[in-house]
């Protein structure tokens, strides 16, 4: 997947935003995405990232997700991250980073 294949997503929601990533999220990418999440008023509210669609998952992808994490304790607000992949999952186990996060099922089916 290239980078005309990414795209991201926001359903704006009262209590919650979804941001859904499709694509690979990596180092071309992430400062869209980065772009898009600033936008974002949070306190109070939950931040899903859906992942679902998500081909692969960088280092820089995981500097951002660290960064929105610390937001989210700063702001006071809810970070879900949505449909890991297995490739995500094992970045967050490789860097032992899987603990800091909190993680649910898919919104919507995986990509095949």
């Amino acid at each position: 997947m290239g980078l005309k294949d990414f795209a991201i997503g926001v359903t704006e929601e009262p209590e919650r935003a979804v941001v859904s990533v499709r694509g690979d999220l990596d180092y071309e990418t992430c400062s869209q995405l980065v772009r898009v999440l600033d936008m974002l008023v949070l306190p109070e509210r939950i931040l899903v990232l859906d992942l679902a669609h998500v081909t692969f998952i960088g280092t820089s992808a995981l500097h951002v997700l660290l960064a929105l994490r610390a937001r989210a304790i700063d702001e006071e607000w809810t970070l879900e991250l949505a449909g890991a992949p297995d490739q995500a999952q094992y970045v967050f186990d490789l860097t032992a980073t899987r603990r800091l996060f909190t993680f649910i099922p898919a919104l919507t089916p995986a990509l095949p």
